[in-house]
């Protein structure tokens, strides 16, 4: 006996297939998948951000904690002082025989204006310089030897004022002014002249290349700077102004005239002026053309991890 049609299809509409109860899991699955991964997305960013917040106030604590002054041995102030009485001996020394240096003793600093003693834009040294360096060789090892090793000490008492000193190196450094030449031409110059610098220091104190510092290094380093430092321009003092003159009318007839002839004749006479920079040569440029001569000091005692050679004093100054 066979079923009607109508009651077959309304049986089948009661049960699902397989494939879509299959389709409706993986579909449930793949949301509660996507939701379980933004939740550890989101805590993982919450962990980072709390673990940078925590390392930013560390840090900020850190460094709001006042920092303890290191207190400057007293040895350092002697070497100060010692550096200074230094620079003023060798300064007084050169002015006596005509060189103007400049000192800063203080800082440990000699300078010496270079544009006296080479031409323009040449390496040889004039008649000046050659002067100059028989005179700043003489200086340099006459007291040199006194704060190092490796050359025997004058005779006499010049010594003992520098007894409880010594010197980590000197440094001399000759400076270019900046202007139309190029770095490289810069360099070449100064390094030429520092060569003929140091022959000529040599010919007044053959034994400077032989001085050592206690560390057994050698004491002298020559350098040639090129125009890396330029110096600031000096500060011009105001002059201040002339009082104004009077001048009277001339009296009758030709006396009057004879005698503001005679005050014209007079008043005629060449002014002296101050020498005029070379062309093209600006003051700045002028100063920064130079000859330095830096003193560092070492201070005995004063070594810390890492750092066996102990506290240098250098000079700060260009």
């Amino acid at each position: 006996m066979s079923l009607p049609a109508d009651s077959f299809s309304k049986d089948e509409g009661y049960y699902a297939s397989m494939a879509d109860l299959m389709a409706g899991m993986l579909f449930i699955f793949i949301i509660i998948a996507m939701v379980f991964a933004l939740d550890v997305r989101k805590d993982r960013v919450d962990a980072v951000a709390e673990a940078e917040a925590k390392a930013e106030a560390r840090i900020k604590a850190e460094l709001d904690v006042p920092a303890t002054p290191l207190e400057r041995p007293p040895q350092a102030d002697i070497e100060i002082a010692v550096r200074a009485r230094l620079i003023e001996e060798m300064r007084e020394f050169l002015a006596s025989r005509g060189i103007q240096a400049e000192g800063m003793p203080r800082e440990g600093l000699l300078r010496l204006p270079a544009d006296r003693y080479f031409a323009p834009a040449g390496a040889m040294p004039l008649a000046p310089g050659q002067t100059m360096m028989s005179h700043l060789g003489e200086a340099l090892g006459r007291w040199l030897p006194c704060l190092s090793n490796g050359a025997p000490q004058p005779d006499g008492g010049a010594c003992q004022p520098f007894a409880e000193a010594r010197l980590r190196t000197v440094r001399i450094e000759v400076h270019a002014e900046p202007g139309p030449q190029t770095a490289a031409e810069a360099d070449s110059l100064t390094g030429a002249r520092a060569v003929h610098l140091l022959s000529g220091l040599l010919g007044a104190s053959p034994h400077l290349l032989d001085l050592r510092n206690d560390a057994a290094e050698r004491l002298v380093d020559m350098r040639g700077m090129g125009m890396q430092w330029p110096l600031e321009p000096a500060p011009v003092e105001a002059k201040p102004a002339e009082p104004a003159k009077t001048v009277l009318p001339p009296g009758k007839g030709t006396s009057g005239k004879k005698e503001a002839g005679k005050k014209d004749i007079g008043s005629g006479a060449p002014a002296t002026a101050e020498p005029a920079q070379p062309h093209g040569q600006t003051q700045n440029q002028a100063r920064s053309q130079r000859i330095d001569l830096r003193f560092d000091m070492a201070v005995p005692g004063a070594e810390q991890p890492g750092q066996a050679g102990g506290l240098i004093l250098r000079p700060t100054s260009k």
